[in-house]
């Protein structure tokens, strides 16, 4: 992945850095999430994963949970055979045990995975703007 949202990642032992001790963190966590689908072969092959977590309103607002999507990724070989769907569907599960009442993500106005949320039922709601300066 040379780059995400537009942005291009830096030298990739950085990213695996930041990863590393961003993970850690994140499994320890009851409120984070990540899904893994793994062809049974030998040896095993990492084929998709999903990354989400509860978020809570800020405490001026009414309490409300939200289950975000922040990340999804299957590898392409492997696309539309089910594998988001299966994940993303596995994750909707987990944020109602949680208490989320709604699910939100970040996609890129062209992407082809646009197509997907919107099958799952996601609905455009807000549009992030930006300029240069």
């Amino acid at each position: 992945m040379a780059s995400f949202g537009g942005h291009v990642l830096q030298d990739p032992h950085s990213v695996s850095n930041w990863f590393r001790d961003s993970i850690q963190s994140q499994i320890e966590s009851p409120n984070h999430l990540f899904l893994v689908v793994e062809l049974n072969v030998s040896p095993s092959q990492l084929i998709g994963i999903l990354e989400a977590s509860v978020i809570e309103l800020h405490s001026v607002f009414l309490p409300k949970s939200s289950l975000h999507i922040h990340a999804i990724y299957v590898v392409p070989e492997h696309r539309r055979s089910g594998v988001a769907r299966s994940l993303m569907e596995a994750a909707f599960k987990w944020g109602q045990d949680k208490g989320c009442t709604e699910a939100d993500l970040n996609v890129l106005r062209n992407s082809p995975a646009k197509l997907l949320y919107e099958g799952l039922g996601f609905e455009d709601f807000q549009v992030e703007m930006r300029r240069k300066l």
